[in-house]
């Protein structure tokens, strides 16, 4: 093994002052690292370790242990609608967010409220206040205690009462979902053993059914706050919750928000500008962080990312279809696209399967990859989505150097027009944006400034508010293949 095979690339280092990104941690992924750790390296044979990887093996995969990572960054998220709630079991099943350095690494927590509405986490719904009900929530309570530096609560998303959920949930209506989450909220509260630090988590569809929400959850005292429902897609919902929060003092020592579910790196872009002026101007502690699965649900479709575009009409991680074919296997092409994961694989590594080949269910598949193989593309993909996400942000950083625009000179354009574009490579409303969410926390009359510029808030959403206000956030295929 050489030492360019050993050398680490250490990705916290490029964060800066950024808006915290975290990798939403798959269970597949986890799992396979998990069960190399406990099996003692024999779940995958030393024959399939990819011969450029670093002496740790698969567990140089683990991008959250500091020492044998071939990249490492230091945050995530993992949910315990993926998770072992066995406390007898999780240790091992678990092993890789369970057993880790919290020294360096940082794992928020989420609930698996999501997974409760879609049935993934079987619940008692006829009495949610029982006993088997309440064994749901303890065992939760249990894992985000052992497991987490920062925690959801157990919301109840509004969703869970829509036409696709009530059935199976007997949730009929806003108010049910808010007082489920509202019961779960006293739960925490009082069952709680301090080692983990809660985010009281924030719903609604509208600025009227969110105050609604906020103005209930508030009475209960959690160390942070996470955003969901309409404050994590709608800017100027987000930005009026800040404010009615800033003057109520419920920022005052309140040290992590997250934003759920945000893969756009023009929103990386957003909340790093809020983040910096909470900091600035309410509390210096305070870290905005959000989370995506991009980098292992795109791998559920073959996906792998291959490159960014930095320019007005494209900013963005590419995916593509990645090389897969039976006639790759044993080949020592190196694999082309680029990342600490990519430059140590061929193409017979990730193209395991050669024609007649019998997969684990003893059958031909019509893919050249195996199980590990889509292990080795999610971790190509997690450094590339993390990357995008610092470069987007540096990119930001060196043209409003340049560029200042204020929001009184915004228009609306087509999304196929260059009109108006300041830079080549940053889009414009997100130069826009880095002086009006200064203006907003520095304005006498904070409130007016938000609604006055509606308009440029309602062309920032994305297809984030379209999906998310639509009920959730959609299918995919990744449980079915994977679960």
């Amino acid at each position: 093994m050489t030492d360019e095979n050993n050398r680490q690339e250490h990705l916290g280092k490029y964060s800066r002052d950024f808006a915290v990104f975290l990798p939403a941690i798959s269970n597949f992924y986890n799992t396979f690292i998990s069960k190399q750790r406990v099996t003692e390296g024999k779940h995958i044979p030393a024959e399939r370790i990819p011969k450029g990887f670093n002496s740790a093996g698969v567990e140089g995969l683990n991008f959250i242990n500091p020492d044998e990572g071939m990249f490492t960054y230091p945050t995530a998220l993992y949910s315990a609608g993926h998770a072992c709630l066995d406390m007898d079991k999780v240790a091992d099943r678990d092993s890789m967010c369970v057993n880790r350095d919290r020294k360096f690494s940082t794992i928020v927590g989420d609930s698996g409220g999501y997974q409760l509405g879609k049935g993934v986490i079987k619940f008692d719904w006829k009495d949610i206040e029982g006993s088997k009900a309440n064994a749901v929530r303890s065992n939760i309570l249990n894992w985000l205690e052992l497991t987490a530096d920062w925690s959801m609560t157990l919301d109840i998303p509004t969703w869970a009462a829509g036409p696709q959920n009530s059935e199976r949930t007997g949730l009929s209506s806003f108010k049910d979902c808010m007082d489920a989450t509202i019961f779960n909220l006293k739960y925490f509260q009082k069952n709680r053993i301090g080692q983990t630090k809660f985010l009281n988590v924030l719903q609604g569809d509208d600025w009227e059914t969110a105050c609604t929400w906020y103005n209930e959850v508030k009475k209960y005292e959690f160390e942070g706050w996470a955003m969901g429902g309409i404050n994590m897609c709608d800017m100027e919902i987000l930005l009026k919750r800040l404010i009615v929060m800033r003057d109520e003092k419920q920022l005052d020592g309140k040290d992590w928000i997250h934003v759920l579910g945000t893969s756009q790196l023009d929103w990386a872009c957003y909340l790093t500008g809020v983040q910096r002026q909470l900091r600035k101007h309410i509390n210096p502690n305070v870290t905005i962080s959000f989370d995506s699965a991009s980098a292992f649900l795109s791998t559920a479709n073959g996906l792998v990312y291959t490159h960014n575009l930095f320019t007005p009409k494209r900013w963005s991680y590419i995916m593509e279809k990645a090389p897969d074919d039976k006639r790759l296997k044993g080949s020592t092409i190196p694999f082309p696209f680029k990342s600490a994961i990519g430059d140590r694989l061929t193409m017979g590594d990730v193209c395991a399967y050669g024609e007649g080949d019998l997969n684990k269910n003893n059958k031909e598949g019509k893919t050249s990859w195996d199980s590990f193989s889509y292990v080795l593309m999610m971790a190509h993909n997690v450094y590339n989505h993390t990357r995008a996400v610092q470069i987007a942000n540096d990119m930001n950083d060196i043209e409003q150097v340049k560029h200042k625009p204020t929001v009184d000179g915004w228009f609306k354009t087509r999304a196929s027009d260059n009109t108006g574009e300041l830079s080549d490579f940053v889009p414009r409303n997100i130069l826009y944006f880095n002086t009006f969410v200064e203006q907003v926390f520095t304005s006498e009359k904070p409130m007016e400034l938000i609604t006055a510029n509606k308009s440029f808030l309602a062309d920032i959403r994305g297809t984030r508010w379209q999906t998310s206000t639509g009920g959730g956030k959609g299918t995919n295929n990744f449980s079915s293949l994977f679960e």
